[in-house]
């Protein structure tokens, strides 16, 4: 995994992607990014291109991609979102 994300940063980015996007069908699209989440909301995901992070609960994390490219520009852009976004 990236050292420049944490489990906190990708459920933030999860956060921003599912309050501030546009809902087609089950997910949530924000700049790129796609946001969805199990029935009952215990495990969530993120997607872009051929990337899948799946938010577990209890802190698990799991990422898949095909192309370390397409990781690469994961990371960027969820670095962009959660710098435009002030702490809370």
């Amino acid at each position: 995994m990236d050292s420049r994300l944490t489990i906190r940063d990708f459920l933030r980015v999860f956060d921003l992607v599912s309050s501030n996007g546009t809902k087609r069908q089950s997910k949530y699209q924000l700049d790129g990014l796609s946001a969805w989440h199990d029935f009952d909301g215990y495990t969530c995901w993120l997607g872009y291109k051929d990337v899948t992070v799946t938010l577990m609960f209890h802190g698990s994390l799991k990422i898949e991609y095909d192309k370390p490219a397409s990781y690469n520009e994961l990371v960027e852009r969820c670095l962009a979102l959660t710098a435009s976004e002030p702490m809370s």
